[in-house]
């Protein structure tokens, strides 16, 4: 049996469509799922409704953010995250998330006060009705000037938003325990892999910070797990494993393995 905070996260299926997805997800027998919602297209609802009757709790959506060099175009980019937040509750879905955007060039702080600007009514929107409207950090410049935990703290106090600890983003955040603890009050949604941090095995195999299928890196998530259980997170736990390995070897065996080992730990740390 899957354990019950266990979640699968779509970006793991990345290229496959949702109804694919879904049919894993059931075979799997995980009670939560995560949904890109782009793939579910113009049939949000109806894509969020087919995952409810199969008897899948959703513990998020990856939602569209804002262009914070174009204050012109929040006003339809909320409206489009606000549609989703109403289908989010109508479904009793467990958060939906954005990407910060990336940086106008202007200083780190003024920046912060543009997205703050930007996505704070949304957060209010949803804490209205029963959502957690977090953002995630990422240390790819083309979608997040947020790039650590401790930046997304403040990033969360000015917006209202809040944090998804994403492991393959921050598992070399300094302090990586004291700062969790620190941004536990905003922690919305928590996500699982493992990451190879070398060296290289040869050609054909994920490089040197390349993610791979949980527990089969190199990252130490018994004692990260440890760390996020004594935040008080009591929310969903999901496997977001992209990478080389799932686009080479396919898909399915890599979450079935990560969905394996995960299980096990959890059920070993009584998560």
């Amino acid at each position: 049996m899957v354990h019950p905070r266990l979640s699968v996260n779509s970006l793991s299926s990345y290229s496959w469509t949702f109804e694919k997805e879904l049919a894993l997800w059931r075979d799997l027998g995980t009670g939560w799922a995560g949904v890109i919602g782009a793939k579910l297209g113009e049939d949000f609802d109806g894509g969020l409704t087919k995952l409810t009757t199969a008897g899948i709790r959703l513990s998020t959506v990856i939602a569209g953010g804002f262009d914070l060099a174009a204050p012109e175009s929040w006003d339809a980019s909320r409206a489009e995250l606000h549609a989703m937040i109403d289908s989010v509750a109508e479904h009793g879905g467990w958060s939906l998330y954005i990407t910060p955007g990336r940086t106008t060039f202007a200083p780190w702080g003024e920046v912060l006060d543009i997205f703050a600007a930007a996505a704070g009514p949304s957060a209010d929107y949803a804490r209205g009705k029963g959502v957690r409207l977090a953002f995630e950090p990422s240390m790819r410049p083309d979608v997040s000037f947020i790039n650590t935990i401790r930046d997304a703290i403040d990033g969360a106090e000015a917006s209202g938003l809040g944090i998804v600890v994403d492991f393959g983003n921050c598992w070399m955040e300094r302090d990586f325990r004291e700062t969790l603890l620190r941004a536990a009050p905003h922690v919305a949604l928590v996500q699982v892999g493992d990451t190879v941090v070398g060296p290289v095995q040869g050609p054909g195999q994920p490089a040197a910070s390349g993610r791979v299928p949980f527990g089969e890196g190199n990252l130490p998530l018994a004692r990260m797990l440890k760390d996020v259980m004594d935040t008080g997170y009591a929310g969903p736990i999901e496997l977001e494993l992209p990478g080389h390995l799932g686009e080479t070897e396919g898909y399915e065996p890599v979450i079935r393995r990560g969905v394996e080992k995960a299980n096990l730990l959890f059920q070993e740390l009584g998560l």
